[in-house]
């Protein structure tokens, strides 16, 4: 009786343990598991503890390979009045980097691709700080675009290696933070510095950059693939820790990317479910260029001057890219916990608000003549402040509603469509293939960002800038009806 009594009690007190597991973070070792392995309750803190430091350290490696970025984005963003198009000329060199980059970070490895990324960046650096002339100046910007393709082919394969899969998301968008950065720090350093003073402040920080990727791994994916799978095991012990079944990661490792190894990238690109990520990466690529996020980040001085702000054009950027920032930052929260689905179609519907805004404010502006006046006058890259004062008296009272828009704008799209589609370029693609597959994209994806660059002003002169801006609202709409239909969910899920 006293032992069917004990057995009654034991069986009521799993059932609480049971209902306890389910209030317990995920994080945690359930009590279940503590019933069942004895481990006392020190050594559960101590493993939490160690926890908490591996991924701390995740982190930081993840901080030093984006530090590439924050370079990156002084190149997107460096200005120069002496010659047009400086900017979206860059794009022109994102083609050969991307391709070139792709086929080193598949050969020669993640780490020692991005440390060579120092070569091209001081070449640019150097024809564009030391011009004496256009030509050198073009030369210049041409490899710059190099370095962007290069970078983001070489940062994205890296850093999406390196973390659990349980936040994979939040620290794969870290290096997108480091382009924010990057973004303040031009305008800024543009108030005190001379054009050709910033040329030096962009090369100190991709020589930091260098520096720090010769202390970090490389990542253990690749030395897997090449059957290096003794030190993959070392670097991945470190960043799993011991509690993970590190030889049981090797072995799906290598069993899923085996063949496709093997295998030449034509015949890669054949089969269904690789022609299907293209397919969905590279539409994303499009939404995001023409949705109006990339021609805003380059051209923001411009939009300010075109709107008539009363606020300074450079003090208006610095305030929008800190709010991209903060957007960012709080994409790397919660793109683990709602997913990159989610995200991305939240921050295309408000984007689209803050678009149809924007061009309801631009319709009811009416300077006809200011308006074409100013599309010429940018080509020359003279807009005068008495220029400013010709705005109709309709919206002279609302000048504040193009910076407001332009904040929320750039804060929801850091919040999806700015990371989500680099992040899903990464991991829709075998480890084997990804660095291949994913500069293939980028360099789409690079022809549709010099397409929305150069279109920018003849698409204004065309629709009118309130029917561009809704032309951008439009496609924002459209991705997201493909978001919902196409896109597939990648939280939380391994990826090959």
């Amino acid at each position: 009786m006293s032992d069917r009594s004990i057995n009654r009690g034991g069986k009521k007190q799993l059932t609480n343990r049971y209902q306890l597991d389910q209030e317990m973070s995920p994080d945690e070792p359930s009590a279940t598991d503590k019933l069942t392995t004895g481990v006392p309750q020190e050594q559960v803190e101590e493993h939490t503890g160690a926890r908490r430091r591996r991924i701390f350290t995740q982190v930081v490696m993840v901080l030093g390979a984006s530090l590439g970025h924050v370079g990156l984005a002084i190149v997107a963003a460096w200005p120069n009045p002496a010659v047009p198009d400086m900017r979206s000329i860059v794009a022109i060199g994102n083609l050969p980097g991307t391709l070139l980059w792709g086929w080193l970070v598949a050969t020669i490895g993640r780490k020692t691709a991005m440390m060579l990324l120092v070569l091209p960046y001081t070449l640019a650096w150097c024809l564009v700080a030391l011009a004496v002339n256009p030509t050198m100046l073009l030369a210049g910007r041409v490899v710059h675009g190099i370095c962007i393709g290069a970078t983001f082919v070489s940062a994205s394969t890296y850093v999406i290696e390196l973390p659990d899969t349980s936040i994979r998301g939040a620290v794969a968008t870290i290096p997108n933070v480091g382009l924010s950065l990057g973004f303040i720090i031009t305008p800024s350093l543009g108030l005190v510095l001379r054009w050709y003073e910033i040329a030096f402040v962009g090369l100190a920080i991709i020589v930091a950059h260098t520096i720090v990727m010769a202390f970090l791994p490389e990542s253990p994916s690749f030395l897997a693939i090449k059957g290096q799978e003794k030190k993959a095991k070392q670097i991945l012990l470190k960043l799993r820790g011991p509690s993970a079944n590190v030889d049981e990661e090797l072995q799906t490792l290598c069993e899923e990317n085996k063949e496709k190894a093997k295998e030449p990238l034509v015949k890669v690109l054949q089969e269904p479910i690789i022609q299907r990520s293209v397919g969905i990466v590279v539409t994303l690529f499009f939404v995001q260029n023409f949705c109006g996020l990339m021609v805003f980040s380059v051209n923001m001085t411009r939009i300010f001057l075109e709107a008539g702000s009363t606020m300074s054009e450079h003090v208006a950027s610095i305030l929008v890219f800190l709010v991209q920032a903060a957007g960012t930052i709080l994409a790397c929260i919660y793109l683990d916990r709602f997913g990159r689905r989610i995200c991305l179609v939240f921050s295309l519907a408000v984007m689209t608000i803050c678009l149809v805004t924007m061009g309801v404010y631009h319709y009811f502006q009416d300077a006809t003549m200011f308006e074409t006046d100013s599309i010429v006058k940018n080509i020359t890259g003279v807009v005068t402040n008495d220029d400013m004062d010709e705005r109709s008296a309709p919206t002279s009272y609302y000048t504040w509603v193009p910076l407001l828009c332009l904040m929320v704008y750039m804060f929801t799209s850091s919040c999806g469509a700015g990371p989500v589609p680099a992040l899903l370029n990464a991991e829709y693609f075998p480890t084997a293939v990804r660095a291949q597959l994913s500069g293939l994209c980028m360099v789409l994806g690079s022809m549709l960002n010099f397409a929305a660059l150069q279109l920018f002003t003849p698409m204004q002169v065309a629709l009118t800038t309130a029917g561009l801006y809704w032309f951008y609202a439009a496609i924002s709409i459209f991705g997201i009806f493909f978001t919902l239909i196409c896109v597939r969910e990648t939280k939380g899920k391994a990826v090959g």
